[in-house]
């Protein structure tokens, strides 16, 4: 017997009066058609290599999705059977996720907030992946964040996350691609304090029959893995020790850390 999708309800902190415009918030609509144009067939690969790996770490289970965009690992994960909780703070990610997850028949909460924000359900896996928690500016941010993720994980449960490397950050124009329909430029400039990095985008090209074009800019931090290890630990999250050599083309480092 086949259920009827359910419109999916997505929760707003409560707290949240105004809403600053988050990355990502104006081109959420074409996030999905962007990275493909982008980076094509590795892109698709790098989510079924993803995908793949965190099927060997929870054969199945709650899994909460941190910074869960569009649904890229989400959507297929619950497909597979999981219960997903997503955590997204970009209302217009959020709202693209929201419109796909109608689409398919499967039943996700989704929570429009940041991850310190997040205070429902707890999983046995977290997962923050692409750059998420690169996001996290200063060390209270990054503290929180990673305190409020432990939170939510069961015992025995497990954190899989990457870290963006330094060649990643010292690229200076990550992203240089013009075609008859798709132009996009990204580059990362350093401030120089505190490896804060401040991101670029301009794109335009054409989707879906009409033209469109968007410009976006926000800081992003490069964080040393000895700093996660020790904000991990106070938390009483372990390294597995556990290496992933099938991410070493995408310029981050990927964890995973169980807790205790």
């Amino acid at each position: 017997m086949i259920k009827k999708a359910k419109v999916p309800e997505v929760m707003p902190h409560p707290k949240r009066q105004t809403i600053m415009q988050q990355p990502h918030d104006n081109w959420g609509t074409y996030y999905d058609f962007v990275y493909e144009q982008t980076f094509g067939s590795f892109y698709s690969n790098l989510t079924l290599e993803t995908l793949n790996v965190i099927n060997q770490i929870l054969p199945k289970g709650t899994i909460l999705d941190f910074g869960a965009g569009t649904g890229r690992l989400s959507l297929p994960l619950a497909e597979q059977g999981y219960k997903l909780i997503a955590v997204e703070k970009s209302i217009g990610m959020t709202n693209n996720f929201k419109g796909k997850l109608y689409r398919q028949n499967s039943e996700i909460e989704i929570h429009n907030c940041s991850i310190s924000e997040y205070k429902n359900g707890k999983a046995d896996l977290a997962i923050a992946l692409f750059t998420v928690i690169s996001y996290s500016i200063t060390e209270e941010e990054l503290s929180k964040n990673i305190e409020n993720i432990c939170k939510h994980i069961n015992t025995n449960g497990y954190f899989f996350f990457d870290l963006p490397n330094t060649v990643f950050f010292n690229t200076g124009r990550l992203t240089n691609i013009e075609t008859k329909t798709f132009k996009r430029i990204v580059e990362l400039t350093s401030n120089n304090e505190n490896n804060v990095y401040t991101y670029r985008e301009q794109c335009s090209g054409i989707f879906n029959g009409q033209e469109f074009s968007y410009e976006d800019k926000f800081k992003i931090r490069y964080w040393e893995v000895n700093t996660l290890d020790k904000l991990l630990k106070e938390n009483g999250l372990n390294d597995t020790l556990i290496s992933f050599p099938q991410f070493n083309s995408t310029g981050s480092t990927y964890k995973l850390y169980k807790k205790q």
